[in-house]
């Protein structure tokens, strides 16, 4: 009866359209660090598609297009908490702080992080409740490599 009634309103597939939205909220904040310093490096670029690739086992070609629609997300979007708030409720500590990890690596792809990166990883890791600790070590894990 349940399971009729979803169908009815449409929710049958939400689970997946949940993920759906959880991976360009992810993928638009990625796309906030690479762009935070003013321009877009091939590195920063590079690794970005890499990390989504890897997390979600997509192939390139649908991260390529899942980054595609995050970067009009991100730049339609007039805060970070759109994103967040998403990602709280439905990640797990371990996955949001992955999310940061991955952050730092794209905003040190080229070799050096600037303010405005490190700033926007910062807010982010507020909003999504990563402990100021694990932010600090999420840094020291990207910067040691």
């Amino acid at each position: 009866m349940i399971g009729m009634l979803r169908q009815l309103l449409g929710q049958a597939s939400a689970p997946e359209a949940d993920k759906q939205d959880l991976h360009l909220a992810a993928a638009a904040l990625l796309y906030e660090v690479a762009r935070a310093d003013g321009q877009i490096d091939d590195d920063e670029l590079d690794t970005l598609l890499d990390r989504l690739e890897q997390r979600w086992q997509l192939p390139r070609s649908q991260v390529k297009e899942k980054l595609h629609q995050a970067e009009t997300a991100a730049e339609d979007a007039t805060d970070y908490f759109q994103f967040t708030r998403s990602l709280r409720a439905h990640w797990s500590a371990e996955q949001r702080l992955e999310l940061i990890v991955d952050m730092w690596a794209v905003a040190h792809a080229d070799g050096e992080t600037h303010p405005h990166e490190e700033y926007v990883i910062r807010k982010v890791a507020d909003l999504l409740y990563v402990a100021h600790s694990d932010f600090i070590r999420a840094r020291h894990l990207i910067r040691g490599h």
